[in-house]
């Protein structure tokens, strides 16, 4: 286990790999993250769900074949405390089963280790603000699971409304759709948070696994 100063404006960050060399490398990648600063970092799952808790982490980038070898059970003890940190599962490839257990833990967000530095930066700050963040490819897993379990059901959403899960659903954020529909941001988020109780979702991502299941969007 290794500790890093950290300034109190930055989002504090616990890295937890199984390999040094890439362990060491993500660290440094996310340093040249403005705003972001690794606390500290480990090559276990219990020395990883023990120092995230130590130094008051906001996120926990986990690797998924660490995380699975561990039954997800590191998952579960991040998410236990009161002031749980938002938990990243980061794998090298898309496994469905393993994106479901990881979910079913308590998992915050899952993605792959090829996306972009910008990627990660989006990733980790909209995980630290509250959202749920699946990897595009995870998310078509889970999708063409739940299409396979029957018929997509009718929603009565706006064409307004379908619009914005479109935009959703290719990644784009608040500020973005508001640009891109020429509309304002506090009419996006209101637009947003009637399509979410409308699917009977929790979070944006899994408003659009819901609907790319039941075929509201293609």
């Amino acid at each position: 286990m290794e500790a890093v100063a950290a300034n109190e404006a930055d989002l504090r960050v616990v890295v937890v790999l199984k390999h040094t060399l890439p362990r060491l490398g993500l660290v440094r990648l996310l340093e040249g993250i403005d705003g972001t600063r690794v606390v500290a970092h480990a090559g276990t799952a219990a020395e990883g769900a023990r120092i995230a808790s130590e130094f008051g982490s906001d996120v926990v980038l986990v690797d998924a074949q660490l995380a699975d070898e561990d039954n997800m059970q590191i998952v579960e003890r991040l998410k236990e405390n009161a002031n749980a940190a938002r938990v990243l599962l980061m794998a090298d490839e898309v496994a469905q089963t393993q994106v479901e257990r990881a979910l079913e833990a308590g998992a915050d967000g899952y993605t792959l280790k090829d996306i972009s530095v910008q990627e990660l930066a989006s990733t980790i700050r909209r995980l630290a603000g509250g959202d749920t963040v699946l990897h595009p490819d995870a998310a078509s897993s889970l999708a063409r699971r739940f299409s396979s379990n029957g018929k997509g059901k009718s929603v009565p959403l706006t064409p307004r409304q379908r619009e914005i899960l479109r935009l959703i659903a290719a990644g784009l954020e608040n500020k973005q759709i508001a640009r891109r529909l020429g509309i304002g941001v506090h009419t996006v988020k209101t637009h947003v948070s009637r399509v979410l109780n409308k699917l009977g979702a929790s979070s944006r991502t899994e408003a659009v696994v819901v609907a790319l299941r039941d075929r509201l969007i293609s």
